[in-house]
């Protein structure tokens, strides 16, 4: 019995320790380059949109840290946080990045994963790249990497795989290659302005 009260006491932890409330303040000195913000001093006019929620929301682009990894996730306007998808849970992160949408100037969603632009490091120091999957109705950021066919999203408080995407890839397509099973076009050019 003593066995299920620490399991159940870990499970209501877990979430609270994902998700500290150090918010954005962080504890020791962090670098962002010159196409990366801290939020608070960010504006969305310059973010990344990376898809668009059930709610019509639109979603942004954020780089969550979470256990030495760096996380491609989701956030949006007014939120302060950053969910990323890790170990079949959502995760609410504080310490996270937005990207600039410099960064990506000429990129296309494709189902192409060769050209893919790597966006973070998971913990075993592997590349994570962005991929974008629809789900109920909305367009869902997520994450992807080298010999995984899937995309892995966070939504409702769990990791989701979804096996239907298109990978963040450089500005350029390979014609001929697999489309992974993607119902979409072959590429959608995304057009940067200043």
């Amino acid at each position: 019995m003593r066995s299920f009260y620490l399991l159940l006491l870990f499970l209501f932890l877990n979430p609270i320790w994902a998700g500290t409330s150090h918010h954005h303040d962080h504890d020791t000195p962090y670098e962002y380059d010159s196409h990366n913000h801290s939020y608070n001093n960010f504006s969305f006019a310059d973010a990344f949109q990376t898809g668009i929620d059930t709610n019509g929301k639109p979603l942004y682009l954020c780089i969550g840290k979470l256990l030495n990894s760096d996380q491609p996730g989701k956030t949006w306007e007014g939120y302060g946080r950053c969910n990323v998808a890790y170990g079949g849970k959502e995760f609410v992160v504080d310490r996270f990045e937005v990207p600039s949408r410099a960064r990506f100037k000429g990129a296309y969603w494709q189902a192409n994963p060769r050209t893919a632009i790597r966006v973070g490091t998971d913990t075993n120091g592997k590349p994570l790249f962005l991929c974008q999957a629809y789900f109920r109705g909305s367009r869902q950021p997520g994450k992807t990497w080298p010999g995984y066919n899937r995309c892995n999203i966070s939504y409702g408080g769990r990791e989701i795989i979804i096996d239907s995407y298109l990978v963040l890839g450089a500005n350029r397509q390979i014609q001929g290659e697999e489309r992974h099973g993607y119902p979409g076009p072959e590429s959608i050019r995304i057009e940067v302005r200043p």
